[in-house]
């Protein structure tokens, strides 16, 4: 490790205000999060935003309506075919991502060590050993390699009858799925209910290497945020990540990226992006720049992207006017670029109901929100799994709430 704690930049800008809220919504548009730029495949959505939040059982459905062409879209996360090449794992911050199969080896391999940790600390702290936690792991990986997948609690009552306890097997669960021997499937066919298994990631994703070495897979994580997020602070960057400065700095610089540094009115430390994405936003028309009307999930990829330089969306706005009290950020909605309001899924109804901030948004342009939540109504609506509530098993999770 070189031990730097800044990265090594080629060459450095000011913006004002101005020419950072063009960046910002660049930023947003690359992601789809703009009308000419919208995206046509759930994979493809999920690589630009570096992943779905997952933590709420609506956020993917909604991250990828925001950002798709048509609303039929979002509905591929349902396709089997789909899911094969999209894993959900812990990893950035030791939340829920769903993640390409190359995205997601370098996400878990980077966040891994911190994550076993905890799994290897509650095992101490509930008094059982390492020993028999690992016996109840083999036990479990001959169980799932017989007879495939299997809710938590049919595992359990399996592994009952071998003589190994629940509390055992839950924490084998936990440490093999954060280890990637284990890989957790929702096989749902709507947003908001969870059928939550767990199959050998072997058998479920052949093709996700859980192998990679850390410090490359450090590398790549950040050259794919810097790529995406660009520009960000360090300290962005450490949040977004869980990932030590030392650690981003020297994955920074180990990576080879060529950065510009900024100055903008976001911070008062600088930011970093790439050379090549600086050289195409100065090269880029005004109207590539414009992002319109956003209605954006919860916990949203592109506004948890970045903790120091929030300023970017929020403005003046307080950060209590949409993070909840547990850091949260709830279902937003932007117009170019900028927080006007939220918006909350309405299960009575079956509406989506928006709570804009008086005075942000033109009343010119109050028709485009009134659209836009017509349109995300009909994609949530269609995307509903309704089943007899007689017919919801203790292994289904119930719904929850959008916002």
């Amino acid at each position: 490790m070189t031990g730097r704690s800044t990265p090594e930049t080629v060459e450095s800008h000011t913006l004002g205000p101005l020419e950072a809220a063009r960046l910002w919504n660049r930023v947003l548009a690359r992601q789809g999060l703009a009308a000419h730029t919208r995206r046509t495949t759930v994979e493809d959505i999920a690589n630009a935003a570096l992943g779905l939040h997952a933590a709420r059982l609506p956020s993917p459905f909604a991250t990828v309506a925001a950002r798709a062409a048509d609303g039929a879209i979002p509905l591929s996360l349902f396709d089997p075919a789909v899911r094969a090449r999209l894993v959900t794992l812990r990893c950035m911050r030791k939340t829920l991502h769903t993640l390409p199969l190359e995205l997601a080896a370098a996400a878990h391999a980077a966040t891994l060590r911190f994550r076993q940790r905890d799994a290897l600390r509650g095992l101490v702290n509930a008094g059982h050993s390492e020993a028999s936690v690992t016996a109840a792991t083999n036990a479990l990986v001959e169980l799932l390699g017989e007879c495939g997948p299997l809710f938590h609690r049919d595992i359990e009552a399996r592994l009952v009858a071998a003589a190994i306890s629940v509390p055992v097997t839950r924490l084998a669960l936990k440490l093999a799925w954060e280890r990637g021997t284990l890989a957790y499937l929702n096989q749902t066919q709507g947003w908001n209910r969870e059928f939550r298994t767990f199959a050998l990631t072997a058998d479920a994703y052949p093709g996700l290497d859980t192998s990679l070495d850390p410090g490359t897979a450090v590398e790549r994580l950040l050259t794919a945020y810097i790529d995406r997020y660009g520009p960000v602070s360090i300290r962005d960057a450490t949040w977004w990540s869980a990932l030590s400065r030392v650690a981003v700095v020297d994955g920074m610089q180990r990576a080879g990226i060529k950065l510009v540094e900024l100055i903008t009115p976001w911070a008062a430390n600088p930011l970093y992006m790439s050379t090549d994405r600086f050289a195409e936003f100065v090269d880029a028309p005004a109207a590539e720049c414009a992002t319109g009307v956003n209605l954006l999930a919860h916990e949203d990829v592109a506004l948890k992207a970045y903790f120091e330089t929030r300023r970017r969306y929020l403005g003046d706005l307080a950060p209590s006017a949409v993070f909840n009290q547990i850091g949260e950020v709830l279902p937003t909605v932007l117009f170019n670029g900028c927080v006007v309001g939220v918006w909350a899924w309405e299960e009575r109804t079956g509406q989506v109901r928006p709570r804009l901030i008086p005075g942000l948004v033109p009343a010119e342009r109050q028709k485009e929100i009134r659209a836009a939540i017509k349109k995300l109504t009909m994609t949530l609506r269609s995307g509903l799994h309704c089943v007899p509530a007689a017919q919801v098993g203790k292994d289904q999770l119930t719904l929850l709430s959008a916002c």
